[in-house]
């Protein structure tokens, strides 16, 4: 096989990988814009415990979502350096589409909105438990404290969770919306 058909052949490989990765990343929207409402429901009505779990839900979408877009820019990367660098026969998709930043513009946004989204979500079902925490804590006849500890780890755990889900979103936004070389 010739350099070229070999190239060829790597590029429709990571195409295909780049093509899978869509599908799944609207498959995460799918589920996360139908899911978490319907799993906040659920949660409300479910054991005091499951509630608990909800913002952690939350956090695994963002992170997943950030991963698989992630995952099909470092092949679009990819493609860019080691693939198009070649010979001037090779195909030239993430270079020419790299050099029009105007093109980037839509991934950006839907990137963002996405995320805007979830992180909302995220805050949102935040609410909902430490709600319900107080609530629980307000019908309490024993008088203990069993629900204020709840409440303060709860609390602890989701904002460090909220804190971990921004610095990772941080470190690898440009990651995620773009193959230039910088971007990593």
């Amino acid at each position: 096989m010739s350099t070229t058909a070999s190239l060829q052949d790597e590029f429709r490989s990571l195409r295909e990988e780049i093509r899978s990765t869509k599908a799944r990343l609207f498959r995460l929207i799918i589920i996360g814009s139908l899911g978490v409402p319907l799993l906040t429901f659920l949660a409300s009505r479910a054991d005091f415990f499951v509630s608990l779990l909800l913002p952690y839900s939350v956090l695994l979408l963002i992170v997943v979502f950030l991963s698989e877009q992630n995952s099909m820019m470092r092949a679009g990367r990819y493609i860019r350096e080691c693939i198009e660098s070649g010979d001037a026969d090779s195909p030239r998709w993430e270079n020419w589409i790299e050099s029009r930043p105007q093109f980037r513009l839509a991934d950006r946004h839907y990137v963002a909105c996405f995320l805007i989204v979830f992180f909302l979500y995220y805050f949102m079902t935040v609410g909902v438990v430490i709600n319900l925490i107080l609530n629980k804590e307000a019908k309490d006849m024993s008088g203990g404290a069993t629900y204020w500890y709840w409440f303060f780890a709860a609390l602890v755990t989701y904002l460090i969770g909220a804190i971990w889900a921004i610095v990772t979103l941080l470190h690898h936004w440009r990651a995620t919306i773009s193959t230039a070389p910088n971007s990593h």
